[in-house]
């Protein structure tokens, strides 16, 4: 039986090197919900099966609740990296990065979703929740204005809509 590309032991290896640890947390819980819509499961009790080792309940649950207000108006399917992907697909570095710039500049993570979702302004509230959470448990998400910088050698990863 092969190994869960998803489970607690590949978070490491979930996204692009120089993730603050927050960043990385919340990459690896976008890809859980995603794998749980994909194989027909409730996101909610994959990710409380799975991230309860790696996040507290607050955080868990700021997270169940921004990704339930954007499924309630989003305005097209996510591009979300394919399982244990190194890469970074555009919709993930958009949520990932609104979270972290939310509680100085509420405006900036509205725009940054806005392509994602209908009324930006109410994720936008769920993801200062969320950040308040990590920082909470000692995940403070950096407040990145800039895109990270990528390798000639990297390549666009696969994705799921």
């Amino acid at each position: 039986m092969r190994p869960d590309p998803f489970s607690e032991n590949h978070l490491n290896h979930c996204g692009p090197v120089g993730l603050a640890d927050g960043e990385r947390i919340l990459l690896w819980m976008l890809r859980q919900w995603v794998t749980a819509r994909v194989l027909g499961e409730e996101p909610g009790q994959r990710l409380s099966k799975k991230a309860g080792a790696l996040v507290s309940a607050r955080v868990a649950t700021a997270f169940i609740l921004m990704m339930s207000a954007i499924e309630g108006q989003v305005r097209r399917p996510l591009c979300v990296s394919a399982p244990c992907c190194k890469g970074y697909a555009d919709d993930e570095q958009r949520l990932i990065t609104a979270c972290g710039v939310c509680p100085a500049s509420p405006e900036i993570a509205g725009r940054l979703i806005e392509g994602l979702v209908i009324t930006p302004e109410s994720v936008t509230v769920m993801a200062r929740f969320l950040n308040a959470a990590l920082a909470n448990d000692g995940m403070a998400l950096p407040m990145r204005f800039d895109e990270p910088e990528v390798s000639a050698s990297q390549t666009r990863p696969p994705t799921l809509q």
